[in-house]
């Protein structure tokens, strides 16, 4: 019986099948990852990550935790993949008066946390119309017909909107970012109270400060700066002193006490009757003795307010 040898044949093309099923491999491994993450995701915004509490921080006292979360819109079992921080925001935002901000956090796997900022009057804006109470970040809080006598009064606004719960707006949208200039500056604080914003004339604005010391700015350009200065001159004077503060310039005041400009007058003033020509003619009394008349001419400051 004759011996067979056993020869392994080696496919030719094998090399070829080796190096292609290499190059597939990155492929491979990138579907498998790819299918790997869309069933996670799947499962995130169906199954996990669902809310179980809803904490609410901060403080507004006008309402409850129970009040704020409903206004926000979210229940517990929402999820919290899917949920819109500003969406909750701005709901909470328009179905609050009271609340000045808001911010969501997502504490994973299952806690939401709600915190809220409360609105605090900061400002009197008032017209023919009545008094709107608003905050620093110009939410109207209230429309009545009187001014709290504790805040800062603002006329000349020209006010667009006058519903609680809206943004403070004006016909002119230059004096809402005047508004906006000098809310940030009193939010930084004042060394001497603002009493009281005449906006009239956006181009001659006028502070009034401690109700007594009226500052004439200007135009709004460089509020910061001028309040500033207007404050290191506010510094320099006696707490009883009542008058003007002007700036001069771009980078002085001139103060001018109230009481001595509205007290300024000038001398009496002689007036001499003349002909047709333009000569003197001198008049004369019953008894017959020459006589002048005399016309007293007096300056005074703007109205104060």
């Amino acid at each position: 019986m004759q011996d067979v040898e056993k020869t392994e044949i080696q496919s030719q093309t094998s090399p070829k099948r080796r190096r292609r099923r290499n190059r597939m491999r990155p492929l491979y491994g990138l579907l498998v990852a790819a299918l790997v993450i869309g069933v996670g995701v799947s499962l995130s915004m169906t199954v996990f990550f669902n809310i179980a509490t809803i904490e609410i921080a901060g403080d507004a006292p006008q309402y409850t935790a129970e009040d704020i979360a409903d206004a926000s819109g979210v229940h517990t079992g929402d999820n919290m993949m899917r949920l819109n921080r500003d969406e909750v925001e701005q709901n909470i935002l328009a179905r609050m008066v009271f609340v000045d901000s808001v911010s969501i956090q997502k504490n994973f796997p299952d806690k939401l946390v709600i915190t809220v900022t409360p609105s605090t009057p900061a400002f009197n804006v008032t017209d023919s119309s009545g008094t709107l109470q608003v905050s620093a970040s110009g939410k109207i809080l209230k429309n009545g017909p009187d001014a709290d006598p504790a805040l800062p009064t603002i006329t000349g606004f020209e006010t667009a909107v006058r519903e609680p719960g809206q943004m403070l707006a004006s016909k002119d949208e230059q004096k809402d970012k005047i508004f906006q200039a000098i809310a940030a500056r009193v939010a930084k604080g004042l060394d001497c109270p603002l009493t009281a914003v005449d906006l009239t004339d956006k181009y001659d604005i006028t502070l009034t400060f401690d109700g007594r010391v009226a500052f004439s700015l200007g135009n709004w350009g460089d509020m910061d700066y001028k309040i500033t200065l207007a404050e290191t001159v506010l510094g320099q004077l006696a707490p009883d002193k009542v008058g003007y503060l002007t700036m001069v310039g771009d980078h002085q005041c001139s103060y001018r006490d109230k009481d001595a400009v509205e007290q300024q007058t000038t001398a009496p003033l002689q007036t001499m009757a003349t002909d047709e020509n333009g000569d003197p003619v001198t008049e004369t009394d019953e008894n017959g003795n020459a006589v002048t008349t005399e016309t007293e001419t007096t300056t005074t400051a703007a109205a104060w307010q």
